[in-house]
């Protein structure tokens, strides 16, 4: 029968009597080893240089959307904490997490809004941030999926309603900052139909 034996990592069969050995021969049957050892090893490094780019890949893509995530939940919690009494206050806060053009819209909607809400004594507060996902990113824009809950209290709700929401929030690099350029609702299930909370604008973003 065929018998084997290990050789390191290799298993290599012992040869059968077939006519005389000589050193040629054990030449040949060792440099058709060595050459199975180099193939092996040059696929082993192949695959180590292929799972190093993947892993430095996804590193590098994973540190380019931490600073916008960190943006969509900053920008998520702060838009929905506010009283309707502290209007300059809630447009202060928000101011630094927008571009200037989207800013400016935010300040004259809200004017508006809160003016409309002050008799309700709204409240928004308890925001929480459920989920951001990066949907695009580039080197100078950003879309993010974001779920929110926040709890609403008026003068129709003595008790905090919880309401749920789910965003799109679009992002502009702006002198090395990511901030807000727009955003809307993709899903909004809310507890109660009470009065609405403030939004950016008819159709882009809001609560």
């Amino acid at each position: 029968g065929r018998h084997g034996r290990w050789k390191g990592l290799l298993e290599v069969a012992s040869a059968r009597p077939s006519g005389p050995v000589t050193p040629w021969s054990g030449r040949a049957r060792a440099i058709r080893i060595l050459a199975g050892i180099v193939a092996l090893g040059a696929v082993l490094a192949l695959v180590g240089v292929i799972v190093a780019h993947v892993s430095s890949s996804d590193s590098g893509e994973s540190a380019a959307r931490e600073p916008v995530t960190s943006r969509a939940t900053d920008f998520a919690v702060a838009y929905n904490t506010y009283d309707v009494a502290k209007l300059a206050s809630y447009q202060s806060r928000l101011k630094d997490l927008m571009t200037p053009a989207y800013d400016k819209q935010f300040v004259q909607v809200t004017n508006a809004v809160f003016k409309a809400l002050k008799d309700k004594k709204q409240r928004s507060g308890d925001a929480k941030v459920l989920a951001v996902a990066i949907d695009e990113i580039d080197k100078d824009s950003a879309d993010a999926l974001v779920a929110v809950d926040a709890s609403i209290t008026n003068t129709d709700n003595a008790a905090s309603v919880l309401r749920h929401f789910r965003w799109k929030v679009s992002f502009t690099k702006t002198k090395g900052e990511w901030r807000v350029s727009n955003f809307e609702s993709v899903a909004a299930v809310n507890a109660s139909a009470g009065t609405p909370t403030p939004s950016a604008s008819a159709t882009n973003g809001g609560k």
